[in-house]
């Protein structure tokens, strides 16, 4: 995965980000190497990007998008079901953080959503068998096809 080589000043974040918060927590996602390491990976970028505990994020998100498709198209089975698992989040029951619901006059819920929905040729090669890959990729097509009925 190439380093990303973005200027995140303009993108509204967590206040303790900082210029290279995002950078590692993508990081840590593409080296998670067993279920604890995808744990905390999952863990640290749900953090990088918004409030974990209250389910919110922040436009900073957006950025991240490229590097978690080239995860979920190129990664390693962890990297994967961490990817996986925070766009199961992410796209389910987090909201943008109150003040930050749009990004250049787009909406940052309904752009993340766009996202999650045309991944679903990438997930859904995984999405049998009984592992953890399987479950996530199982659970990540079963919010992708809600969320297509929300449209």
């Amino acid at each position: 995965m190439e380093p990303l080589d973005l200027d995140l000043d303009h993108y509204p974040q967590p206040e303790g980000n900082d210029p290279g918060s995002l950078f590692a927590a993508l990081k840590a996602l593409r080296d998670a190497h067993d279920e604890s390491s995808a744990g905390e990976a999952y863990d640290r970028f749900l953090w990088t990007v918004g409030n974990n505990h209250t389910g919110t994020f922040y436009p900073v998100v957006l950025a991240a998008l490229p590097q978690i498709e080239q995860l979920l198209i190129e990664g390693g089975v962890w990297p994967r079901q961490a990817a996986m698992e925070a766009l199961i989040d992410l796209g389910g029951a987090f909201v943008p953080e109150q003040g930050h619901e749009t990004y250049l006059g787009a909406s940052v819920q309904e752009t993340l959503r766009v996202f999650i929905r045309s991944m679903r040729p990438h997930v859904l090669p995984f999405a049998h068998g009984g592992d953890a890959l399987s479950r996530s990729a199982t659970d990540l097509v079963e919010l992708i096809d809600d969320l297509a009925d929300l449209r």
